[in-house]
């Protein structure tokens, strides 16, 4: 029987990240791959962010209290606890506190005011299609656009070339920078990836992005007009690129 109680208790513990970048990665790998199972890969990248005794240790936690499930292919959510997961980390995201400049707000209200700024600047955009606010689905100029809220950004590697096979551009906004997202610069190296695929992090005005998805460059105007801030990309992401050809001195393309 899933312990619902033993999960919400587990999740105020001092650092919960390693548990819900486990948890969110879970959810998706179970609802977009088809296995389910979440990937070494995806695992070997949360052990060089957390630590690998730290992952093994939430993992073997969340496998008591039935969250997780330990099968021959690797890890997998319990589906009779996605429901509930799904929501707890749900409603977790839409209330992460985002101080920004002199405004503090939730993460929720933060990407319910970029859509609102999208709806007003570009230009025959639609949305159509929101999930809990916490995924909007955008049309515009012909191309479909999702932004998503999320906690990890271990996992967008696991759905990008199904994203590119649809020609979707996917941004997730998250507080990636101070979980060492840097460890993912070398997915860059994938046209997949690149192409269609961006991460904001508000809290820190940081992005990594170099996709062709021209509608979020509007991330920079936003956080201009509205908060006053200018946003920023790694210093070891635009040297990642140069190093990889994609970019040159002085060129952010």
């Amino acid at each position: 029987m899933f312990l619902t109680k033993d999960l919400e208790d587990y999740l105020q513990q001092e650092n919960p990240y390693p548990c819900l970048n486990l948890l969110e990665s879970a959810i998706i790998c179970y609802k977009r791959t088809e296995d389910k199972t979440i990937p070494a890969p995806l695992l070997a990248d949360l052990n060089s962010i957390f630590g690998e005794k730290i992952v093994e240790t939430t993992a073997e936690n969340l496998i008591i209290m039935k969250a997780l499930v330990r099968t021959e292919h690797g890890l997998l959510l319990n589906p009779k606890a996605l429901l509930f997961i799904s929501s707890l980390l749900g409603e977790i995201k839409n209330n992460l506190q985002l101080p920004l400049a002199d405004k503090k707000e939730t993460a929720r209200e933060f990407l319910i005011k970029f859509v609102s700024y999208l709806e007003k600047h570009a230009s025959n955009l639609i949305v159509s299609e929101s999930k809990d606010d916490l995924e909007f689905a955008l049309l515009w100029q012909g191309k479909e656009y999702r932004l998503q809220l999320a906690f990890s950004p271990v996992w967008l590697p696991v759905i990008a070339e199904k994203i590119a096979e649809k020609n979707t551009y996917l941004a997730l906004f998250g507080p990636f920078m101070a979980q060492d997202w840097q460890k993912m610069i070398k997915y860059y190296a994938y046209a997949e990836f690149r192409n269609h695929t961006a991460y904001f992090d508000p809290w820190h005005c940081q992005k990594m992005n170099i996709s062709r998805g021209e509608l979020f460059t509007y991330f920079d105007w936003f956080l201009r007009d509205v908060y006053g801030l200018k946003s920023f990309i790694p210093q070891s992401f635009s040297l990642a690129l140069q190093n990889m050809g994609l970019l040159r001195y002085n060129d952010e393309r």
